[in-house]
């Protein structure tokens, strides 16, 4: 997870929000049938990037901190 967190943190410094595709979220939550959203959420919101939108199976969005 913190490998993926300084990917996120790296890729904010130049963009205005940050795509993670299927295959690197796999590698932190295994897809096994459920919904992971609620994860992804807790994750971008403990390390300051919040998620803008998850579409299940192709990507995950952060964006920059607001505050």
């Amino acid at each position: 997870m913190k490998i993926l967190a300084g990917k996120i943190a790296k890729k904010l410094k130049a963009a205005m929000y940050c795509a993670i595709y299927e295959p690197e979220l796999t590698r932190v939550w295994p897809y096994k049938g459920k919904r992971r959203e609620p994860a992804f959420a807790l994750f971008a919101k403990q390390h300051g990037s919040p998620l803008r939108h998850y579409k299940d199976g192709f990507c995950a969005i952060f964006d920059k901190d607001a505050g």
